[in-house]
């Protein structure tokens, strides 16, 4: 059977149309990704040395990053400090005495930050504590994506915090996302846990990537309820 000229045509002009259109959407996502990935530079480039090192060459994360001594003897150096050894994270915890958001984005440049009225770590309730994943390439700052590489920790993980001279010790139980105006992660507990949140997808404010950890060290039953104290100094 003869397909009709004009049919020809007609076919001829869809696909055209049809290309250009799929030129543009591939044009136009390209683009995007250029400018999400310089943005977010520091933070892509952590997350594919991570994928490179940790799971295509099968080195061990704890042993691929070059963090200090961390053991029991060395619990007190550096002090007030937070240590994720799977992702790399080495940092100073930011007490503030206020929640006032803009003091909280600019003390984030210094370290992760624990918010205001949330336990302290030896308290029973909730330590929560937050920082970037990733901000501006050209913004200054040494932990502007500190967090970058949290979504990558899984349950039965271990996080470390030095506090006042101790070291505190705890166990991943749930990793989840949550919307970014979800309070309840913030709410205090019966039990001494971690909250770490940070924003996600990498370079976005979207939502809020939300790891929670129960302290196994020392013996949770020796902490105490929460008291109205003066915050330790930096």
């Amino acid at each position: 059977m003869k397909i009709p000229l004009w049919l020809k045509r007609e076919f001829y002009i869809f696909s055209s149309m049809w290309l250009e259109s799929l030129k543009f959407i591939v044009a136009v996502l390209l683009s995007f990704l250029i400018v999400w990935g310089a943005i977010n530079f520091p933070a892509v480039y952590k997350n594919i040395k991570f994928w490179f090192f940790i799971n295509y060459k099968g080195q061990d994360a704890a042993s691929y990053w070059k963090l200090p001594d961390i053991s029991k003897e060395q619990a007190a150096i550096p002090n007030n400090y937070l240590f994720i050894p799977k992702i790399g994270v080495q940092a100073p915890i930011i007490f503030l005495d206020t929640t006032d958001e803009k003091v909280i984005l600019e003390k984030l440049k210094e370290g992760v930050v624990h918010y205001k009225g949330t336990a302290l770590p030896g308290e029973i309730g909730n330590v929560f504590i937050t920082g970037h994943s990733s901000y501006y390439w050209w913004a200054k700052g040494k932990y502007n994506h500190v967090f970058s590489l949290l979504d990558k920790l899984v349950i039965g993980d271990e996080i470390y915090i030095n506090y006042n001279h101790i070291r505190y010790t705890y166990k991943v139980f749930e990793v989840k996302i949550t919307h970014p105006k979800d309070l309840s992660i913030m709410e205090p507990t019966s039990e001494p846990i971690l909250t770490l949140m940070t924003c996600t997808p990498l370079g976005t404010s979207f939502k809020r990537l939300v790891v929670r950890a129960k302290q196994i060290d020392p013996p949770p039953s020796l902490n105490v309820a929460p008291l109205k104290k003066t915050l330790p100094v930096q």
